[in-house]
């Protein structure tokens, strides 16, 4: 009897993107409800924290994008070449975002925006942990 193949880096990957989805709208349910229930902040800190997960989020997954252009062994250059296009294209997006953020969105709560884009930043290296 043959075995099934066994999934690849980039089918984990992509589990593990959906899995992050789901973090993030857990995340913005529970600050919502706090918010809500506790702050009663009028939404600014469930809309900062929403704002600052999904501004991590948008960037875990262009990187991800970035990293899985090019699969095999024959493509290694490209693959290296996309992991340096990928962390440029992450770090400016991250820049261009909390800068967008800060100039356009009022009222803002930035310690809530923080902790936002923390969580999931923390979320993403668990995991990235687990994949190994």
């Amino acid at each position: 009897m043959t075995k099934p193949a066994k999934r690849t880096q980039k089918d984990k990957i992509g589990v593990y993107i959906k899995r992050q989805a789901w973090i993030l709208f857990i995340l913005i349910i529970l600050v919502w409800v706090i918010d809500t229930v506790w702050l009663c902040s009028e939404l600014v800190v469930a809309k900062s924290a929403a704002i600052g997960a999904l501004l991590s989020f948008t960037t875990q997954a262009v990187f991800a994008f970035f990293i899985f252009w090019y699969t095999g062994y024959r493509a290694r250059q490209h693959i290296v070449s996309q992991l340096y296009r990928g962390q440029m294209a992450k770090w400016l997006l991250t820049v261009f975002g909390f800068t967008l953020i800060f100039i356009t969105v009022q009222p803002l709560s930035a310690l809530a925006l923080f902790i936002g884009f923390m969580v999931m930043q923390i979320s993403h290296s668990w995991m990235l942990w687990h994949i190994r």
